[in-house]
């Protein structure tokens, strides 16, 4: 996509968002680009009054003409009266000015955090299979860094818009005072502009580069994170900090290499501005006589001026370098919903009536070259079932089908003969719970509500108690308030999986699946969890994975066997 069509999108974006806060800031804009023109023009009588032009030579038309005004609402126009007015529309533009850069940078910001709620929303919508093949690193970083480049883009955006305001009202007021000098300014700017153009394509590369610097260095710390213990047992802290160090060296190369080329940018224009200044006012008193007072003014105006190509140049340059930021928020946006999931909440969950079947399924793992067969299976409705088999057989991608994260490639899932296509409450049904338990840093209330609506406190304690949690947690000083940490880290093994196990029964679920809960588990605290399930048979489906089968005797109904990408039917023990 070209620079024009990608700024078009990014434009479109951004003036959508939010129409009538885009239009506030505008007229705002107007109005004080407006008020600060009305005031600079307001210096030639000022200085008209105060001497600067000949006494002895007549007034020019615009003067008789404010005489005019001053008289018919009864105040006579002399120094003094004029330094008032004048003060009264400096306090008029520095209003305007403080109003529009509130609004500016409320609007911005807002910009900011609807990219990143949408973004948010569509990842969370989004298919299993669609992050299968996704670094988390990857979204993490468009939903921080790229994000806020577009923020940072948009200020130079409003900043722009305003700088050419303020510039055409200058040069509408300079445009009165000399035709021909004020044409010359624009000429001299717009060279300087065009010299210039060649750096914007360096700003575009250097854009796209420290994007994908920064994928690089958020995917460093998101795996560095998830292998802490690892790292630690290994002594591999020094390794990974130089790897971080570099990282982070390339992200600031990237900036740094940016932040120079806009620096001789601005050097060039500076430069080039003097110069074009002292041409014009040489070529003002030399040939075209202009007076004192009008010179005055048209210096003033020009040295206003000619610095805003330089931050006109330096913001463009900023929206190049944020482009690649806002394709790659646009490009993951798009990605999610070309693959949003039709499993979604806000509908009712599926009850089950008297099996869960998968009527010749079959399924490919897109990255891998695993690959189930499931064959005519029948598990029936508020049975305990073990799924069994060696690892890497497939029991995880059975559980991912049958909780509709992924679609067979053909053959169907069925709840009573319904596929679960045309049920889209199914998820609402179920609660599962992994090997690796996710406990979110907060409270122990904290992770019970979480994933669920606002239980009661009556069934909370009930969910503790089926999981036989209840009594260790009423011992505990500060009870259901007690910190368990990130990720647990002051809970046992045991405590993390019965936790789990009453958040799980908070959802009243059709369905509990255990997908290896118990492998790591010391004997006490697997036969605690153990009488945690026994306690649910016969009241909901539940299937168990598990490598202890022997452990499982007297607890389940039946067990289903995979091996070999092969599943067998549902055998009755």
């Amino acid at each position: 996509m070209t620079d024009k069509h990608e700024f078009s999108a990014y434009l479109s974006e951004f003036l959508s968002f939010d129409p009538e806060a885009v239009r506030r800031a505008a007229l705002l804009n107007l109005a004080s680009a407006a008020s600060e023109g009305l005031g600079l023009m307001f210096l030639l009588p000022i200085l008209s009054l105060a001497g600067v032009f000949d006494r002895s030579t007549a007034s020019p038309p615009w003067m008789l003409s404010l005489k005019k005004i001053f008289a018919a609402i009864g105040i006579e126009l002399n120094l003094g009266s004029a330094l008032i007015l004048f003060v009264f529309l400096v306090f008029l533009q520095s209003r305007l000015t403080l109003y529009r850069d509130i609004e500016a940078q409320s609007l911005q910001r807002r910009f900011g955090d609807s990219l990143r709620k949408r973004l948010y929303a569509a990842i969370a919508a989004s298919r299993w299979s669609f992050h299968l093949d996704r670094h988390s690193g990857e979204i993490i970083g468009v939903l921080t860094s790229e994000v806020m480049r577009i923020v940072t883009g948009t200020h130079y955006l409003l900043r722009s818009f305003t700088i050419s305001l303020l510039s055409f009202a200058y040069l509408c007021v300079a445009i009165r005072l000399s035709a021909l000098l004020t044409l010359a300014a624009v000429v001299a700017g717009l060279v300087l502009w065009l010299v210039l153009r060649q750096s914007n394509r360096s700003a575009k590369q250097g854009g796209s580069m420290l994007s994908q610097a920064n994928q690089r260095m958020y995917s460093h710390i998101q795996e560095f994170l998830a292998s802490m213990k690892l790292v630690k047992i290994h002594g591999e802290e020094e390794g990974n900090v130089e790897r971080f160090g570099s990282e982070v060296e390339k992200v600031s190369s990237r900036f740094s290499e940016y932040q120079l080329l806009n620096a001789r940018v601005q050097a060039f224009y500076r430069v080039g501005g003097a110069a074009t200044l002292a041409v014009l006012s040489f070529a003002a008193v030399t040939w075209l006589k202009l007076p004192a007072a009008k010179l005055l003014v048209m210096i003033a105006i020009f040295a206003r001026v000619l610095p805003f190509f330089a931050e006109l140049q330096g913001g463009w340059k900023q929206m190049l370098y944020m482009l690649p930021a806002f394709a790659a928020w646009k490009n993951m946006l798009d990605e999610c919903e070309a693959n949003r999931d039709p499993h979604q909440s806000g509908f009712e969950p599926v009850r089950i009536g008297t099996a869960i079947s998968f009527v010749s399924a079959n399924y490919r793992h897109p990255q891998s070259h695993h690959h189930l067969y499931t064959g005519d299976l029948r598990i029936p409705a508020r049975k305990t079932t073990a799924v069994v088999g060696p690892s890497g057989s497939g029991k995880t991608t059975l559980l991912d089908l049958l909780s509709g994260l992924v679609v067979p490639d053909s053959g169907e899932v069925t709840v009573d003969g319904v596929p679960l296509a045309k049920l889209p409450g199914w998820r609402k049904s179920i609660a599962y719970i992994p090997q690796e338990t996710l406990i979110q840093n907060g409270t122990l209330r904290d992770n019970l509500v979480w994933g669920n609506s606002y239980p009661q406190d009556e069934e909370i304690w009930q969910a503790l108690g089926q999981a036989a949690l209840a009594d260790w947690v009423r011992k505990l000083p500060l009870g259901l308030q007690t910190e368990v940490g990130e990720r647990g880290v002051k809970l046992s093994g045991g405590e993390k999986q019965r936790l789990a196990i009453s958040r799980a029964l908070l959802r009243k679920p059709e369905l509990l699946i255990l997908d290896e809960a118990t492998s790591a588990l010391d004997p006490e605290n697997h036969r605690l969890v153990i009488n945690s399930i026994c306690a649910l048979h016969g009241r909901i489906t539940v299937l168990l994975v598990s490598h202890r089968l022997e452990e499982l005797s007297g607890l389940i109904d039946g067990m289903i066997r995979v091996e070999g990408g092969k599943v067998a039917g549902w055998e009755a023990v």
